[in-house]
C-alpha cells in the first residue's frame, strides 16, 4: 500500500513539475499547483513521521521496546525510593559538614598571609611563591633534571635550551633571573628560604647593550656547611673546576601584570583586606595548597579551600542523582529537593514570555498541591493524633476575673503561641499554593482581556514589561512552604511524647496559677488569721509572693519556644531536658508556695516585737527566697553541663537570670523605697555589682561555675549581714 501510494505521488509531482515549466501558463494556475505541490509534500512528511502507525513493523518493535522498557521502570520503582531515602540522609550530613566549614575562618588565613611572604606548597612541593611578586620560584631542594654539570657557568643558548621545555609541577614558561630579582631575593629583608652567604652580580646577557658579554647569569651553589653558596658568573670570571651550578628560575604562570601593582603599600585603592585576598585568590584559583607557618592555619586553608570544595561537588553529585531519581515522582521528603520540579521548564523561556509564565504558574501550583495531598494522605494518622493533641488548646482563653490583665496577658499569650506552634498549617500551606494559582490566572485573564480589546499591542507590551517574581523564586518559595508543613510532622514524629507532655503541662501551669490567684490566697488568709497577723500585714506578703510567682509564670514560653526550635530534645526516649527544667522550675515554684504558706509567718513572729524588727524581717524573708533561688541554679547546672551546645548553655544561664537576680532587686528597690540612710551606698554598690557579674564566663568549667555560685552566695549573705548590721547600728 505504502508503495502503491509513493508511486502514484511522484509520478504527479512529475505531471505538475512538467507543466509548471510550460511557458504559457496563467499565473493563477501556477500558483494554484505550487499550493498543491506544498501540501503533497506535507504530506509525504507526515507519512514519513507516522510510519504509517502500528501496521507498521519498525513501529510493532518499537512498541515492544517501550513496553518493555516502562515494565523495567515500574519494577526498579521501589528500590529507587529506598535509594532516594538514603541519599537523602547524606545529603543533610553533606550540607551539615559544610555548615560546620564556615565561618571566620577566611580572616583568620588573610591574617596569616600577612605575616608570611614564602610560600611552599603542599601539593606543588617543586616550586615556592614570593607574595609581594606572586612569582613562582623553583624550590633549590630538588635539582633540575640535567642541571648539574662541571664548570659553574652556562652559555646563554644552554641556560635557554635546559629549561626551554621545563615543567615543575605542571608549571612552565620558566626564565633564568635576571639582576634586580636577584638583588630582591638577597636581600636581607626578603628572608628568602634559601640561605646566600656570597653574591656576585652582574647583568644578563644582552647582544644590544654588550656584545661581549656571552654568558648568561645563573646562580651557582655548593654545600658548604649545609648553607648555599651563590655566585653569579660572566665569561670574565674564574671558572672553578670541579663545582656544580643550579640555575634559579622563575614562573610568572599564576600571577597576573596588575597583581604587583594592585598590592603594593602606595596604592590607596584597596583596602588591606581586599589586597591580602589578591594573594589568597592566587592560592584558590590555581588549586595551590600553602603551607603556612602556623599548621592550624595550613589545616583551616585545607578545609575552606580544599574539603569544603570537594564536598560541594559531592553535594551537586547528590543532588543530580536525587533530581534523577524524583524525575518521574517528585515526592515530599525530610530533605525536599524542588530542583526536578524546576528542571521540568525551560526556565529562559517561561521567563522571557507572559503567556508560558502563567502556564508555568499554573502548572507547578497544581504539583505542588498534588505533592502535598500525597504527603497529607501518607501522613494521616500522624496528622489526626496531632490535631487532637492540638485540641487541647484550641479553645479560646478566656480571661479570669481573678487574675490582672498582665497576669491574663501572660497565660493568654503562650496558650496562643503554642498553640500556634502546634498547628499544621496543612490548609494554610494550601491556601497560599491556591493564592499564586489564583493570580497566574489572573494573569491569564488580564491577557485574554487586552488580546480582545483595541490598543492591545500597546497594553501587552506594557503588560509585558511589568515586574514578576523570577520563576525559580517562585518554585523555591513553594517549595518552603510545603517544607515548613513537612517540618512540623516530622518534629511531632520524633517528638512525640515532648509534645503531648508540653501540652498537657501548659494546661496544668494555667490552672495552678488561677488556683494561686484563688484556694491559695484563701489559704495563705486563713493561716494567718489563725495566728493573729493582721491582714494589712499578710497582704503585703501576698502582694510579694504574687510578685515571685508571676516571674516564675514568665519563664514558661521562653524555654517551651526555644525547645520547640530543636533545642533541649533528648535523642532517644528519655524525658527531653526542657521537660527536666520545667520539673526544676516547679519544684521552685512550689518551694516558694511553701515558704509563704508555711514559713513566712515564722520570721514575722521572730521580729515582731524588736524596735526596726519590720527591716530585719524583710531582709531575712529575702535572704531565705534567695536560697531557694541559688538551690534552683545548682539543681539547673547539671542540665546545663550536660549540653554539649554552648548555645543551649548559654540560654539556660540567661533564662534564670530573671529568678536569680530577683531577691537582689528585691534589697536595693527596698532601700531605696524606705530612704534607709543608714545602709551605706558602698554596700548598695556591692549589691549591684553582684547583679552584673556575668555566670556566662565559667560556661565551659562545671566546677569553676559551682565555685562560682558558691562565692555569689557567700558574698550575697556578707552584704546582708553588712545590711542588717547597719540597721542595728541606727
Amino acid at each position: 500500500m505504502r508503495k502503491s501510494l509513493m508511486r502514484n505521488l511522484t509520478k504527479l509531482l512529475k505531471i505538475l513539475l512538467s507543466r509548471v515549466k510550460g511557458r504559457d501558463m496563467p499565473m493563477n494556475e501556477l500558483e494554484t499547483l505550487q499550493q498543491q505541490k506544498v501540501d503533497l509534500l506535507a504530506k509525504i512528511q507526515q507519512i514519513a513521521e507516522n510510519r504509517e502507525g502500528i501496521e507498521n513493523p519498525e513501529n510493532v518493535a518499537k512498541v515492544t521496546e517501550l513496553n518493555a522498557k516502562q515494565s523495567e521502570l515500574l519494577a526498579q520503582k521501589g528500590k529507587l525510593q529506598t535509594n532516594l531515602s538514603a541519599l537523602d540522609n547524606e545529603l543533610g550530613n553533606i550540607a551539615k559538614n559544610i555548615r560546620d566549614l564556615s565561618g571566620s575562618g577566611i580572616e583568620r588565613i588573610l591574617q596569616a598571609i600577612k605575616k608570611q611572604r614564602w610560600y611552599f606548597f603542599k601539593n606543588k612541593p617543586k616550586v615556592l611563591m614570593d607574595r609581594d611578586t606572586g612569582l613562582l620560584w623553583n624550590n633549590l631542594n630538588f635539582s633540575i633534571e640535567n642541571e648539574r654539570r662541571r664548570g659553574n657557568w652556562y652559555s646563554v643558548n644552554e641556560a635557554n635550551t635546559l629549561i626551554q621545555n621545563l615543567s615543575l609541577n605542571d608549571f612552565k614558561n620558566w626564565k633564568v633571573t635576571n639582576k634586580s630579582y636577584f638583588e630582591m631575593l638577597t636581600n636581607s629583608t626578603a628572608n628568602f628560604p634559601f640561605y646566600f652567604r656570597e653574591k656576585r652580580i652582574v647583568h644578563s646577557y644582552n647582544p644590544e647593550q654588550n656584545s661581549n658579554v656571552k654568558y648568561t647569569t645563573v646562580l651557582m651553589s655548593e654545600n658548604n656547611n649545609n648553607t648555599i653558596k651563590a655566585r653569579w658568573c660572566d665569561h670574565d670570571y674564574p671558572k672553578e673546576n670541579g663545582s656544580e651550578g643550579l640555575l634559579l628560575i622563575y614562573s610568572e604562570d599564576v600571577v597576573s601584570s596588575e597583581y604587583s601593582a594592585n598590592i603594593s603599600p602606595s596604592n590607596n585603592f584597596y583596602s588591606e583586606t581586599e589586597k591580602l585576598q589578591f594573594t589568597l585568590d592566587i592560592f584558590v584559583q590555581n588549586d595551590l595548597i600553602p603551607l603556612f607557618d602556623d599548621a592550624e592555619i595550613t589545616n583551616l586553608y585545607r578545609q575552606i579551600y580544599v574539603e569544603k570544595p570537594a564536598l560541594m561537588k559531592q553535594l551537586a553529585e547528590l543532588d543530580e542523582k536525587i533530581a534523577e531519581l524524583q524525575k518521574n515522582e517528585v515526592r515530599l521528603t525530610a530533605n525536599f529537593n524542588y530542583k526536578p520540579l524546576l528542571a521540568k521548564y525551560d526556565v529562559k523561556a517561561v521567563e522571557s514570555s507572559v503567556i508560558q509564565y502563567y502556564g508555568a504558574v499554573l502548572s507547578v501550583t497544581d504539583e505542588i498541591m498534588d505533592i502535598l495531598q500525597e504527603y497529607e494522605t501518607e501522613q494521616n494518622t500522624t496528622i489526626s493524633e496531632f490535631s487532637n493533641i492540638a485540641l487541647k488548646l484550641g479553645a479560646k482563653y478566656t480571661s479570669s476575673s481573678h487574675l490582672s490583665d498582665d497576669e491574663n496577658n501572660v497565660l493568654k499569650e503562650r496558650q496562643k503561641i503554642i498553640s500556634e506552634r502546634m498547628e499544621l498549617n496543612i490548609d494554610d500551606a494550601k491556601r497560599q499554593i491556591l493564592l499564586f494559582k489564583k493570580q497566574a490566572e489572573n494573569l491569564a485573564d488580564e491577557v485574554n482581556q487586552i488580546t480582545h480589546g483595541e490598543n492591545s499591542i500597546t497594553l501587552l507590551a506594557e503588560l509585558e514589561q511589568k515586574p514578576r517574581m523570577s520563576f525559580p523564586f517562585l518554585v523555591e518559595n513553594l517549595a518552603r512552604v510545603v517544607r515548613g508543613t513537612q517540618q512540623k510532622v516530622d518534629f511531632f514524629t520524633l517528638h512525640r511524647d515532648f509534645v503531648t507532655n508540653i501540652v498537657n503541662l501548659l494546661v496544668e501551669w494555667n490552672d495552678n496559677y488561677k488556683s494561686f490567684k484563688t484556694n491559695k490566697h484563701e489559704e495563705l488568709i486563713n493561716v494567718c488569721r489563725d495566728n493573729g497577723i493582721d491582714e494589712e500585714v499578710f497582704k503585703a506578703w501576698y502582694e510579694d509572693w504574687q510578685k515571685k510567682r508571676f516571674a516564675v509564670e514568665q519563664r514558661f514560653l521562653p524555654l517551651v519556644n526555644f525547645a520547640l526550635n530543636g533545642n533541649l530534645l533528648s535523642e532517644d526516649d528519655s524525658t527531653a531536658p526542657a521537660e527536666c527544667v520545667l520539673e526544676i522550675l516547679k519544684g521552685y515554684k512550689e518551694q516558694v508556695d511553701n515558704f509563704y504558706l508555711n514559713e513566712r509567718k515564722n520570721i514575722y513572729q521572730k521580729f515582731a516585737f524588736q524596735a526596726g524588727g519590720d527591716l530585719q524581717e524583710k531582709f531575712e524573708t529575702e535572704s531565705e527566697l534567695y536560697k531557694l533561688t541559688e538551690k534552683l541554679q545548682s539543681n539547673l547546672s547539671e542540665i546545663i553541663f550536660s549540653r554539649d551546645k554552648t548555645e543551649e548553655r548559654l540560654c539556660l544561664l540567661d533564662w534564670t537570670k530573671p529568678l536569680l537576680n530577683l531577691p537582689i532587686d528585691e534589697i536595693i528597690d527596698f532601700v531605696a523605697d524606705k530612704e534607709l540612710s543608714t545602709i551605706s551606698a558602698e554596700v548598695l554598690g556591692q549589691f549591684s555589682e553582684l547583679k552584673r557579674r556575668n555566670l556566662a564566663t565559667y560556661i565551659a568549667d562545671s566546677q569553676a561555675y559551682a565555685e562560682a555560685l558558691k562565692l555569689r552566695e557567700s558574698e550575697y549573705n556578707a552584704l546582708m549581714f553588712k545590711m542588717r548590721k547597719d540597721l542595728q547600728q541606727q
